[in-house]
């Protein structure tokens, strides 16, 4: 055999051992993106399960309130708070603030008419902190 043509069947041999090693990684490229997938999909649910549960704890502080009346309870005690602290109180202040579930269904009775949300802030119906 000449070298010219062993040098064609060495040549064609690495395309062929080339293109092995080639369609190997990409199979291991695509197992390791169906992996990704799934494991993102995974994580997709935990995070579901995580704002479920989130949610129904909050429902539960808030008495059962649940959709928009809920949103917008967490959202004004958020928004008072972040007044709060920007006017210098620091959290511990606020915590002094809140009832105690003990003393909250004691006074139940004293509170206004607009304080919906029995065991919450005492000062959460209080207008003077809204804009």
């Amino acid at each position: 055999m000449s070298k010219k043509a062993k040098a064609e069947i060495a040549d064609e041999s690495a395309v062929i051992i080339t293109d092995a090693v080639l369609a190997e990684n990409q199979a291991k490229l695509d197992s390791y993106e169906k992996s990704i997938k799934a494991a993102q999909e995974r994580r997709r649910k935990v995070i579901i399960e995580s704002k479920l549960y989130t949610y129904d704890k909050l429902s539960q502080l808030y008495n059962g309130t649940e959709g928009q009346a809920l949103l917008d309870a967490v959202t004004a005690e958020h928004t008072l708070i972040g007044k709060l602290t920007d006017s210098g109180m620091s959290y511990a202040d606020i915590e002094g603030l809140v009832d105690s579930s003990d003393d909250a269904d004691s006074k139940s009775d004293d509170r206004s008419a607009d304080d919906e949300f029995v065991g919450q802030t005492s000062f959460f119906g209080d207008n003077s902190y809204k804009d």
